[in-house]
């Protein structure tokens, strides 16, 4: 028991440490970044990565949410394969996605080309790389080394030639580089020695997009209900748009630090020599409990922590600090239920329910409340969005457990 306890700890702290490093530059380049390019520009910035992000699921297409716990559950001497076939597909989505962004972020931008263009070839970027293949191989060193360490010299370069030029086009290209070398990188550690696969090795993409269905139609339809509310501000309330990119990114920083936890869950619930339903139920127990503590440092922590970062420029209100921090718990139990415990056992068309029942539910309230010009009442809306779909998800999982002894993989 104490050496699964001290692997069980070795996974979760090698993980925290890449999501650490990441978090801590993303709190350090905000400030920076509010100084050297303005509120506006930085809040243009926000936009992009907002809706690079949404783009970022039709080039992932399903890889990046279900592949860490598909790769922990085959054999290791076919996941370079596996991982072959996803980059393939991924490519060829990568081309024909960054054009469609870059023309809506140009429209939203409001002519801003450069930076619209940048944008979206860079934020596409990380789609490409193997961040969930070494999740569920469970090897945070890799994900350190390979994929985490030239992220985060790109930022760096990035900052610094931001303050030194005040142009977010010179952060965008410097960024990208940092982008562009992980995936390299990434791809070139999964396929080294795998260059001689057996033909059946290889998977049609028409047939592995096709697998990937489920998956891509659950972070499609979340991504739409994720990035709305930024879209909606900007296109009904412009001048509130800074304001919610803070109270947005602070949010996403909550999120950003439940990820090595939801990582050593898609790793450790699958694993065959364990108890699958004893896992399950500590897992979405963890992710409730989990929800609400880091919920409410989001309600709390939200207001004073954008005056801090903002340098005095913009605050959160409670009014819509709270709120998000009600949709965190929504947002926890998804990510550790929904992509832990459902792929698992075969629910992965669940994923999908869940995440349209939250956009059909909350999506007409964003759009409404932003229209009458009420950001709390956005924020509210994505707390009800995010909470039916954990309460779905909760469900199903119960359902699973009940019905069956056996995980299906």
């Amino acid at each position: 028991m104490s050496g699964a306890l001290r692997t069980a700890a070795g996974r979760l702290s090698g993980f925290t440490i890449s999501v650490g490093i990441v978090t801590l530059l993303g709190i350090v380049s905000m400030p920076l970044l509010f100084g050297a390019l303005g509120k506006y520009t930085w809040g243009t910035l926000a936009l992009i990565q907002t809706l690079s992000q949404f783009g970022g699921i039709l080039v992932a297409f399903g890889w990046g949410a279900t592949g860490a716990a598909t790769v922990a559950g085959i054999e290791p001497g076919a996941r370079p394969a596996f991982f072959r076939t996803s980059l393939r597909a991924r490519v060829i989505l990568y081309s024909v996605t960054v054009p469609v962004v870059a023309l809506v972020l140009a429209l939203l931008t409001r002519g801003e080309i450069l930076v619209s263009v940048l944008g979206a070839a860079v934020y596409l970027l990380p789609n490409l790389g193997a961040a969930w293949y070494f999740t569920g191989e469970g090897r945070p060193m890799r994900l350190l080394l390979c994929d985490t360490l030239p992220t985060v010299a790109g930022g760096v370069a990035g900052i610094v030639g931001a303050v030194a030029t005040g142009q977010l086009w010179v952060y965008l290209a410097l960024q990208g580089l940092g982008f562009l070398a992980a995936v390299v990188l990434d791809a070139t550690t999964v396929l080294r020695g795998s260059r001689r696969q057996a033909p059946s090795a290889h998977v049609p993409l028409r047939i592995a997009l096709s697998g990937q269905r489920h998956a891509v139609s659950a972070t499609l339809v979340s991504g739409l209900y994720v990035s709305l509310p930024m879209v909606a501000v900007q296109l009904f309330l412009p001048a509130q748009q800074p304001m919610y990119a803070v109270a947005d990114r602070l949010f996403k920083y909550a999120s950003v630090a439940l990820l090595p936890i939801q990582q050593f869950f898609q790793s450790w619930v699958p694993d065959p020599a364990g108890d699958f339903r004893r896992r399950a139920r500590a897992s979405a127990t963890a992710a409730i409990a989990i929800g609400v503590i880091g919920g409410a440092c989001v309600a709390v922590l939200s207001p004073w922590a954008s005056r801090l970062l903002s340098l005095g420029k913009e605050e959160v209100p409670w009014e819509v600090s709270v709120p998000l921090g009600v949709a965190f718990v929504g947002i926890a139990t998804a990510a550790i239920v929904g992509y832990a415990c459902l792929v698992v056992v075969g629910r992965v068309r669940a994923l999908a329910v869940s995440t349209i029942i939250g956009a059909l539910v909350g999506a007409p309230l964003i759009l409404i409340f932003a229209a009458i010009g009420s950001v709390p009442a956005v924020a509210w809306a994505v707390a009800v969005s995010e909470l039916c779909v954990g309460g779905y998800q909760l469900s199903v999982l119960s359902r699973a457990l009940r019905d069956s002894r056996e995980p299906t993989s």
